[in-house]
Protein backbone atom coordinates (compact mmCIF):
# COMPACT_ATOMS: atom_id res chain seq x y z
CA UNK A 1 0.00 0.00 0.00
CA UNK A 2 0.98 3.49 -0.62
CA UNK A 3 -0.61 4.44 2.61
CA UNK A 4 2.14 5.97 5.24
CA UNK A 5 1.06 6.78 8.71
CA UNK A 6 3.27 8.93 10.88
CA UNK A 7 2.85 9.82 14.17
CA UNK A 8 4.05 13.83 14.82
CA UNK A 9 3.46 13.86 18.47
CA UNK A 10 0.20 12.59 20.74
CA UNK A 11 -2.69 12.90 19.76
CA UNK A 12 -1.12 14.48 15.78
CA UNK A 13 -0.90 11.96 13.14
CA UNK A 14 -0.19 12.60 9.39
CA UNK A 15 -1.68 10.10 7.11
CA UNK A 16 0.12 10.38 3.37
CA UNK A 17 -1.30 8.93 0.20
CA UNK A 18 0.92 8.76 -3.14
CA UNK A 19 -0.84 8.05 -6.06
CA UNK A 20 0.38 9.13 -9.39
CA UNK A 21 -3.35 9.32 -11.57
CA UNK A 22 -4.16 12.63 -9.44
CA UNK A 23 -2.55 16.34 -10.93
CA UNK A 24 -3.51 17.98 -7.63
CA UNK A 25 -2.29 17.31 -4.62
CA UNK A 26 -4.86 17.75 -1.23
CA UNK A 27 -4.42 18.53 2.26
CA UNK A 28 -7.09 18.47 4.49
CA UNK A 29 -6.69 18.78 8.53
CA UNK A 30 -9.64 16.69 10.64
CA UNK A 31 -9.44 18.39 14.38
CA UNK A 32 -11.94 16.52 16.84
CA UNK A 33 -13.83 17.09 19.84
CA UNK A 34 -16.84 16.33 21.78
CA UNK A 35 -20.16 17.16 20.33
CA UNK A 36 -22.50 19.14 22.43
CA UNK A 37 -24.94 22.61 21.44
CA UNK A 38 -22.17 24.85 22.78
CA UNK A 39 -18.77 23.03 21.15
CA UNK A 40 -21.10 23.05 17.87
CA UNK A 41 -22.16 26.56 17.70
CA UNK A 42 -18.02 27.90 18.58
CA UNK A 43 -16.65 25.16 16.18
CA UNK A 44 -19.31 26.99 13.39
CA UNK A 45 -18.26 30.07 14.34
CA UNK A 46 -14.61 29.60 14.60
CA UNK A 47 -14.51 27.87 11.15
CA UNK A 48 -16.08 30.99 9.84
CA UNK A 49 -13.73 33.71 11.32
CA UNK A 50 -10.29 31.84 10.27
CA UNK A 51 -11.82 32.16 6.83
CA UNK A 52 -11.47 35.97 7.43
CA UNK A 53 -7.19 35.91 7.40
CA UNK A 54 -4.63 35.68 9.48
CA UNK A 55 -1.76 37.58 10.90
CA UNK A 56 0.42 36.85 7.94
CA UNK A 57 -2.62 37.60 5.46
CA UNK A 58 -4.78 40.01 7.74
CA UNK A 59 -7.68 40.51 4.63
CA UNK A 60 -10.35 38.56 3.10
CA UNK A 61 -8.86 40.22 0.06
CA UNK A 62 -5.06 39.64 0.80
CA UNK A 63 -5.75 35.96 1.64
CA UNK A 64 -7.45 35.25 -1.59
CA UNK A 65 -5.10 36.87 -3.35
CA UNK A 66 -1.95 34.80 -1.98
CA UNK A 67 -4.08 31.64 -2.67
CA UNK A 68 -4.56 32.91 -6.15
CA UNK A 69 -0.64 33.40 -6.74
CA UNK A 70 -0.19 29.56 -5.14
CA UNK A 71 -1.34 28.62 -8.88
CA UNK A 72 -5.32 28.77 -7.91
CA UNK A 73 -4.78 26.80 -4.36
CA UNK A 74 -8.11 26.69 -2.81
CA UNK A 75 -8.62 26.43 0.74
CA UNK A 76 -11.86 25.89 2.84
CA UNK A 77 -12.91 25.54 7.00
CA UNK A 78 -16.09 24.40 7.83
CA UNK A 79 -17.23 21.84 10.71
CA UNK A 80 -19.67 18.83 10.43
CA UNK A 81 -20.52 15.79 13.11
CA UNK A 82 -19.41 12.19 12.94
CA UNK A 83 -21.25 10.12 15.20
CA UNK A 84 -20.95 11.61 18.74
CA UNK A 85 -17.86 13.94 17.67
CA UNK A 86 -17.56 17.56 16.05
CA UNK A 87 -14.73 17.84 13.69
CA UNK A 88 -13.30 21.34 12.15
CA UNK A 89 -11.95 20.60 8.55
CA UNK A 90 -9.50 22.63 7.05
CA UNK A 91 -8.97 21.71 3.52
CA UNK A 92 -6.52 23.09 0.67
CA UNK A 93 -6.11 21.36 -2.80
CA UNK A 94 -3.61 22.59 -5.03
CA UNK A 95 -1.46 22.15 -8.29
CA UNK A 96 1.30 19.30 -8.13
CA UNK A 97 4.30 21.70 -8.22
CA UNK A 98 7.48 21.25 -5.57
CA UNK A 99 7.62 24.63 -5.17
CA UNK A 100 3.79 24.97 -3.76
CA UNK A 101 4.19 22.57 -0.75
CA UNK A 102 6.19 24.17 1.64
CA UNK A 103 4.37 27.70 0.91
CA UNK A 104 0.43 25.87 1.38
CA UNK A 105 1.86 24.22 4.34
CA UNK A 106 3.36 28.05 5.42
CA UNK A 107 -0.74 29.25 5.12
CA UNK A 108 -2.39 26.79 6.81
CA UNK A 109 0.24 26.82 9.44
CA UNK A 110 -0.84 30.53 10.04
CA UNK A 111 -4.38 29.93 9.39
CA UNK A 112 -4.65 27.37 12.26
CA UNK A 113 -2.08 29.21 14.42
CA UNK A 114 -1.77 32.63 14.12
CA UNK A 115 -5.58 33.88 13.23
CA UNK A 116 -5.81 37.84 14.00
CA UNK A 117 -6.24 38.38 17.63
CA UNK A 118 -6.19 41.35 19.73
CA UNK A 119 -5.24 40.88 23.87
CA UNK A 120 -6.86 37.25 23.66
CA UNK A 121 -9.45 38.10 21.98
CA UNK A 122 -10.48 37.55 18.10
CA UNK A 123 -11.34 40.83 16.41
CA UNK A 124 -14.65 42.12 16.98
CA UNK A 125 -15.10 43.30 13.02
CA UNK A 126 -14.36 39.26 12.39
CA UNK A 127 -16.54 37.97 14.65
CA UNK A 128 -19.42 40.05 14.46
CA UNK A 129 -19.61 39.21 10.46
CA UNK A 130 -19.17 35.19 12.02
CA UNK A 131 -22.07 35.71 14.25
CA UNK A 132 -24.69 37.14 11.41
CA UNK A 133 -23.47 34.74 9.05
CA UNK A 134 -24.20 32.15 11.44
CA UNK A 135 -27.61 33.13 12.66
CA UNK A 136 -28.56 33.05 8.94
CA UNK A 137 -27.48 29.98 8.83
CA UNK A 138 -29.16 28.64 11.29
CA UNK A 139 -32.45 30.43 10.68
CA UNK A 140 -31.92 29.27 7.34
CA UNK A 141 -33.13 25.59 8.58
CA UNK A 142 -36.49 26.60 8.37
CA UNK A 143 -36.84 27.34 4.77
CA UNK A 144 -36.51 23.39 4.09
CA UNK A 145 -39.82 22.43 5.22
CA UNK A 146 -38.30 18.98 4.42
CA UNK A 147 -34.79 18.93 5.69
CA UNK A 148 -36.21 20.98 9.13
CA UNK A 149 -38.81 18.39 9.30
CA UNK A 150 -36.20 15.66 9.86
CA UNK A 151 -33.88 17.66 11.57
CA UNK A 152 -37.20 18.28 14.70
CA UNK A 153 -37.16 14.17 13.91
CA UNK A 154 -33.60 13.58 15.29
CA UNK A 155 -34.07 16.07 17.84
CA UNK A 156 -37.17 14.39 19.35
CA UNK A 157 -36.17 11.02 19.22
CA UNK A 158 -32.71 11.26 20.63
CA UNK A 159 -32.73 14.53 23.00
CA UNK A 160 -34.43 12.05 25.71
CA UNK A 161 -32.55 12.80 29.28
CA UNK A 162 -32.73 8.61 29.47
CA UNK A 163 -30.73 8.91 26.78
CA UNK A 164 -26.75 8.27 26.85
CA UNK A 165 -24.30 11.24 24.95
CA UNK A 166 -23.93 9.29 21.59
CA UNK A 167 -28.12 9.53 21.85
CA UNK A 168 -28.33 12.93 22.42
CA UNK A 169 -25.54 14.18 20.05
CA UNK A 170 -27.85 13.40 16.97
CA UNK A 171 -30.13 15.93 18.19
CA UNK A 172 -27.57 18.94 17.77
CA UNK A 173 -27.02 20.85 14.75
CA UNK A 174 -24.00 20.89 13.37
CA UNK A 175 -24.38 24.98 13.51
CA UNK A 176 -25.54 24.44 17.25
CA UNK A 177 -28.21 27.17 18.46
CA UNK A 178 -29.16 30.28 18.39
CA UNK A 179 -28.98 30.61 22.14
CA UNK A 180 -25.91 29.54 22.68
CA UNK A 181 -24.35 31.21 19.80
CA UNK A 182 -26.03 34.91 21.63
CA UNK A 183 -23.24 33.64 24.77
CA UNK A 184 -20.44 33.28 23.08
CA UNK A 185 -17.76 36.67 23.30
CA UNK A 186 -14.42 37.57 21.24
CA UNK A 187 -12.56 36.11 24.72
CA UNK A 188 -14.63 32.86 25.30
CA UNK A 189 -14.33 32.22 21.02
CA UNK A 190 -10.85 32.66 22.19
CA UNK A 191 -10.27 30.10 25.13
CA UNK A 192 -11.81 28.15 23.14
CA UNK A 193 -9.88 27.91 20.06
CA UNK A 194 -6.81 27.48 22.33
CA UNK A 195 -7.70 24.57 23.99
CA UNK A 196 -8.71 22.91 20.33
CA UNK A 197 -5.90 23.38 18.94
CA UNK A 198 -3.76 22.33 21.93
CA UNK A 199 -5.49 19.30 23.13
CA UNK A 200 -7.73 17.90 20.38
CA UNK A 201 -6.90 15.28 18.35
CA UNK A 202 -5.83 15.93 14.97
CA UNK A 203 -5.47 14.12 11.49
CA UNK A 204 -3.89 15.95 8.36
CA UNK A 205 -4.26 13.57 5.50
CA UNK A 206 -2.19 14.36 2.20
CA UNK A 207 -3.09 12.82 -0.96
CA UNK A 208 -1.72 13.38 -4.41
CA UNK A 209 1.27 12.59 -6.79
CA UNK A 210 3.82 14.25 -4.04
CA UNK A 211 5.52 11.16 -1.76
CA UNK A 212 5.22 10.96 1.64
CA UNK A 213 8.51 12.56 2.53
CA UNK A 214 7.93 15.42 0.96
CA UNK A 215 4.63 16.23 2.70
CA UNK A 216 6.07 15.24 5.88
CA UNK A 217 8.83 17.48 5.81
CA UNK A 218 6.40 20.38 5.13
CA UNK A 219 4.43 19.68 8.09
CA UNK A 220 7.51 19.30 10.33
CA UNK A 221 8.08 22.97 10.21
CA UNK A 222 4.53 23.99 11.33
CA UNK A 223 5.36 24.59 14.93
CA UNK A 224 2.23 23.12 16.55
CA UNK A 225 2.32 22.79 20.51
CA UNK A 226 4.15 19.03 21.39
CA UNK A 227 1.63 18.56 24.27
CA UNK A 228 -0.38 16.05 25.98
CA UNK A 229 -3.67 15.60 23.89
CA UNK A 230 -6.24 13.90 24.94
CA UNK A 231 -7.43 10.35 23.41
CA UNK A 232 -9.77 9.81 20.61
CA UNK A 233 -12.34 7.25 21.96
CA UNK A 234 -14.42 5.16 19.72
CA UNK A 235 -18.00 6.40 19.63
CA UNK A 236 -20.80 3.94 20.79
CA UNK A 237 -23.84 3.47 18.89
CA UNK A 238 -27.07 4.66 19.97
CA UNK A 239 -29.20 3.09 22.13
CA UNK A 240 -32.34 2.15 20.53
CA UNK A 241 -35.68 0.38 21.76
CA UNK A 242 -39.12 -0.76 19.15
CA UNK A 243 -41.09 -1.27 22.40
CA UNK A 244 -42.40 2.25 22.28
CA UNK A 245 -44.03 5.34 20.08
CA UNK A 246 -44.40 8.41 21.10
CA UNK A 247 -46.17 10.97 18.72
CA UNK A 248 -44.91 14.66 18.57
CA UNK A 249 -47.86 16.94 16.76
CA UNK A 250 -46.06 20.38 15.59
CA UNK A 251 -48.61 22.84 13.85
CA UNK A 252 -47.22 25.56 11.60
CA UNK A 253 -48.90 28.28 9.54
CA UNK A 254 -47.45 28.30 6.37
CA UNK A 255 -49.46 30.86 4.03
CA UNK A 256 -49.68 29.78 0.27
CA UNK A 257 -48.04 26.03 0.93
CA UNK A 258 -50.98 23.61 0.92
CA UNK A 259 -48.77 20.80 1.77
CA UNK A 260 -47.48 18.67 4.77
CA UNK A 261 -44.15 16.86 5.91
CA UNK A 262 -44.56 13.91 7.58
CA UNK A 263 -41.57 12.04 9.10
CA UNK A 264 -41.67 8.85 11.14
CA UNK A 265 -38.69 7.75 13.35
CA UNK A 266 -37.92 4.18 14.23
CA UNK A 267 -35.46 2.87 16.32
CA UNK A 268 -33.89 -0.74 16.41
CA UNK A 269 -32.05 -2.36 19.01
CA UNK A 270 -28.05 -2.33 18.53
CA UNK A 271 -28.04 -5.91 17.51
CA UNK A 272 -30.31 -4.67 14.31
CA UNK A 273 -27.68 -2.25 13.27
CA UNK A 274 -27.37 -4.16 9.47
CA UNK A 275 -30.35 -5.11 9.54
CA UNK A 276 -32.18 -1.71 9.43
CA UNK A 277 -29.22 -0.55 6.79
CA UNK A 278 -30.77 -3.93 4.68
CA UNK A 279 -34.38 -2.71 5.49
CA UNK A 280 -33.34 0.77 4.60
CA UNK A 281 -32.36 -0.36 0.76
CA UNK A 282 -35.71 -2.25 0.84
CA UNK A 283 -37.83 0.67 1.47
CA UNK A 284 -36.20 3.31 0.14
CA UNK A 285 -35.25 4.73 -3.91
CA UNK A 286 -37.30 4.81 -6.67
CA UNK A 287 -38.03 1.00 -6.81
CA UNK A 288 -38.04 0.69 -3.16
CA UNK A 289 -41.39 -0.65 -1.17
CA UNK A 290 -42.06 3.05 -0.12
CA UNK A 291 -42.29 4.99 -3.39
CA UNK A 292 -44.00 2.17 -5.08
CA UNK A 293 -46.79 1.40 -2.45
CA UNK A 294 -46.99 4.96 -0.92
CA UNK A 295 -46.55 7.05 -4.39
CA UNK A 296 -47.09 4.67 -7.30
CA UNK A 297 -50.24 2.87 -6.05
CA UNK A 298 -51.67 4.68 -3.37
CA UNK A 299 -50.76 8.10 -4.96
CA UNK A 300 -50.87 9.79 -1.01
CA UNK A 301 -47.22 11.55 -1.59
CA UNK A 302 -45.71 13.53 -3.69
CA UNK A 303 -42.33 12.20 -2.39
CA UNK A 304 -41.26 9.37 0.10
CA UNK A 305 -38.16 8.35 0.82
CA UNK A 306 -36.31 6.52 4.40
CA UNK A 307 -33.04 7.30 5.30
CA UNK A 308 -30.40 6.25 8.24
CA UNK A 309 -28.61 7.79 10.58
CA UNK A 310 -25.33 5.98 10.19
CA UNK A 311 -24.28 2.95 12.55
CA UNK A 312 -27.18 3.56 14.98
CA UNK A 313 -30.13 1.95 14.41
CA UNK A 314 -32.44 4.64 13.80
CA UNK A 315 -34.31 5.12 10.02
CA UNK A 316 -36.74 7.62 9.16
CA UNK A 317 -39.44 7.88 6.69
CA UNK A 318 -39.96 10.99 5.25
CA UNK A 319 -42.94 12.39 2.64
CA UNK A 320 -44.29 15.84 0.88
CA UNK A 321 -48.04 14.61 1.54
CA UNK A 322 -51.66 16.26 1.69
CA UNK A 323 -52.32 16.84 5.51
CA UNK A 324 -55.99 14.76 4.88
CA UNK A 325 -53.86 12.31 3.81
CA UNK A 326 -51.41 11.62 6.87
CA UNK A 327 -53.49 9.32 9.06
CA UNK A 328 -54.16 6.95 6.03
CA UNK A 329 -50.38 7.27 4.73
CA UNK A 330 -49.25 6.75 8.48
CA UNK A 331 -50.94 3.22 8.42
CA UNK A 332 -49.46 1.96 5.05
CA UNK A 333 -45.83 2.68 5.79
CA UNK A 334 -46.12 0.72 8.88
CA UNK A 335 -47.69 -1.78 7.53
CA UNK A 336 -44.70 -1.86 4.42
CA UNK A 337 -42.33 -1.62 7.60
CA UNK A 338 -43.75 -5.11 8.95
CA UNK A 339 -44.20 -6.49 5.84
CA UNK A 340 -40.30 -5.84 4.51
CA UNK A 341 -39.56 -6.91 8.33
CA UNK A 342 -41.27 -10.05 8.02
Amino acid sequence: SNLRTFQISEGINLHCLKDDKFTTNSVTFFIRTNLTNETAAKAALLARVLKSGCSEYPSVSLFNRHLQELYGCTMDIFTFKKDCRLVLCLNFVFANKAVLLPKVFFVAGNTLLSPKTFLNRFMEADFSNGVYAQSKAIRSLKDNKTQYAIFRLYEEMCRDAEADEVSRSFSISADGSLKELSLITPSTLHAFYNNLITSAPMDVYCVGPASGDEFKACFDKIPFFDMARKKYQPCGRLKGTNTQTRIVNESYSLTGLNQAVLCIGYTFSNGSVYACEVLNEILSGPSGLLFNTVRQKEGLCYSIFSSILPNTGVLSVCCQIDSKNINKACQIISDCIKNAAS
